[in-house]
């Protein structure tokens, strides 16, 4: 069955072909359909009425721009395509620029589930009801989410607390969905030419491995946990506390923070905070995260980040968050001291050290482009410079150069921007570079330590070491399977089985036309004889060769209009 034989072991195995069918027909709604034909999948499998849909029954939909589309198939695909939707906001170096902007409005709010089912999960998590594990539990959940919802509580000991309690079955509705994204995500790979710098199975497998963390609670709490050690010894930032005897991978409890929100900017006056200090605080808290500890909180938008009393800062939701290795993290500060100081060659630099600049990138271009942004800033003071706009350019190179960038990377650029911009809305003379130039400092001074020196010649003496050992043995095998004629060297080709594909619909819609063409000219012959069975005035067997005649031609018209091709 061509390109649905591995789809095939997937719907016999989650028994999903419904959903499977659901999928392809809101894309083909939205007007995916030319996508939906081009991924080979067998009618018999989906059913040939899913390719006679017509996008929304009406063709304005194309005045719509793809970008908006694929938001609204995702929205309306559910949690899993939602949280793909988020995930890939943050990846400009596997989808266009544009979608990602567009994904960055997906909406997670849906109506929350009964109460019922909450107290249920409870007690399938720890075997006791609600009212014999927590005081004044709220029966109206804070907030609701596709994955989970959130409600209040009182320990038996007093102490506040938020619980966040998973949906009821979301995670076997979840991984359906991942199997059937992994195969349509191969299926494109193979037969969808343009979609291969986009790494679709790559993308799918980041996606599949992001969300199973995200449905599993404990990694939150883990997560959590490790910052609160981190900043145990700060008294600028606070981190609440996991009561791990009361959460479990679907149940989290944690401490419930009393603040401000840092956006409450009224609420901040009023209390006579210090909107500076704040902004300072908060930006030295990510910084730190970053530059000292390489494990920092993705999402520290303004619902995630508090004001306590003291100008302290508390953060909340670890459920995102990135990692920075040491060795990235040596070539972040180079790439950050080159924007400081403006050289181009430093950033370009930093950025193949790191392993990016490779594959189908455009090294001239990306050159070429870097060096203008740089000229773009030139003459601009460190205080004027914005490094969150700097570092959004810096993203639209990137992107459009096709490099490959860390998932981390990019969850880091929108953290420092994110930050950035809180502290402007809190002191509008708030400085980025100024805050972030110490810890860049710092790391340089790191990276030419003795101790770190001694340490890399260790790992490359190792490394020479093995290196030498397994050299005779390998060399000597290899020519060992030179002279039994038994070295084998094996080549792969890419691309081609799409243009097979390609040139045998065209061959076939050719065979078409000329079967079209010929009934045409016959039919037209017919109506020239006079002869036979008469209808108004022509011979029938012509009238009936027209009418098949058009029927075959607005098929095809409307087979090329679909696939999107004229």
């Amino acid at each position: 069955m061509r390109g649905i034989l591995r789809l095939g072991t997937i719907t016999q195995k989650i028994h999903n072909v419904q959903r499977l069918r659901q999928i392809l027909q809101v894309l083909v709604r939205y007007g995916f359909g030319y996508l939906v034909n081009r991924l080979n999948i067998d009618q018999n499998v989906v059913g040939r009425s899913l390719f006679r849909l017509t996008p929304i029954r009406k063709l304005d939909i194309f005045d719509i721009p793809p970008p908006v589309r694929a938001r609204k198939v995702l929205e309306e695909l559910g949690p899993a395509f939602i949280k793909l939707g988020q995930i890939l906001s943050t990846r400009p170096d596997l989808i266009p620029l544009n979608f990602c902007k567009e994904f960055e409005k997906l909406q997670d709010d849906v109506p929350a589930f009964e109460y019922g089912k909450v107290e249920e999960q409870i007690k399938n998590e720890f075997g006791s009801d609600v009212d014999k594990l927590f005081d004044n539990f709220s029966r109206e959940p804070l907030a609701a989410a596709s994955l989970a919802q959130v409600h209040t509580g009182e320990l038996k000991t007093g102490e506040k607390v938020i619980v966040k309690v998973q949906r009821p079955n979301i995670e076997r509705v979840i991984m359906a969905d991942l199997e059937i994204l992994h195969a349509l995500a191969k299926l494109a790979e193979k037969y969808i030419q343009e979609s291969k710098p986009y790494s679709p199975v790559e993308a799918a497998c980041e996606f599949r491995k992001a969300i199973l963390k995200e449905i599993d609670f404990s990694v939150e709490a883990n997560n959590t946990e490790r910052f609160r050690r981190h900043f145990k010894e700060d008294d600028t930032v606070y981190i609440p506390k996991v009561f791990h005897n009361l959460s479990t991978k679907k149940v989290l409890t944690i401490e419930r923070i009393e603040g401000i929100k840092v956006s409450d900017l009224e609420r901040i006056e009023k209390l006579g905070l210090d909107r500076k200090q704040i902004a300072i605080n908060g930006a030295n808290a990510v910084l730190k995260q970053v530059f000292v500890d390489g494990f920092f909180h993705a999402d520290p938008h303004p619902g995630n980040i508090f004001v306590l009393e003291g100008n302290r800062i508390a953060f909340l939701d670890f459920g995102q968050v990135g990692h920075i290795h040491e060795r990235i993290k040596a070539q972040i500060a180079n790439i950050l001291t080159a924007v400081i100081e403006r050289d181009a060659p430093e950033i370009i630099e930093a950025f193949t050290a790191i392993g990016m600049v490779e594959g189908e990138a455009d090294i001239e271009k990306f050159e070429l482009d870097v060096a203008e942004l740089v000229d773009r800033y030139y003459g601009i003071s460190l205080r004027e410079l914005k490094m969150g706009q700097f570092l959004v350019d810096m993203v639209d190179i990137v992107s459009e150069n096709r490099i490959k960038v860390p998932h981390d990377l990019f969850l880091l650029t929108k953290a420092l921007i994110t930050i950035e911009g809180i502290g402007r809305k809190l002191d509008p003379d708030f400085d980025m570079v100024a805050q972030t130039k110490p810890f860049v400092e710092r790391l340089i001074r790191d990276k030419y330590s003795p101790k770190l020196i001694a340490r890399d010649i260790r790992k490359l003496a190792s490394a020479v070491i093995s290196l030498t050992k397994s050299f005779p043995k390998d060399f000597t095998e290899i020519l060992e399977k030179i002279k039994s004629g038994t070295l084998r060297i094996e080549f792969e080709h890419r691309g081609l089985e799409d243009l097979i594909s390609q040139t045998d619909k065209a061959s076939n819609r050719i065979a078409f036309s000329l079967i079209i063409a010929a009934l045409v000219v016959g039919s037209s012959v017919i109506m020239q004889t006079d002869k036979g069975p008469i209808l108004f005035g022509f011979p029938i067997l012509g009238v009936i060769g027209f009418v098949i005649t058009g029927v075959m031609g607005l098929w095809l018209a409307v087979a090329i209009l679909r696939s999107g091709r004229f």
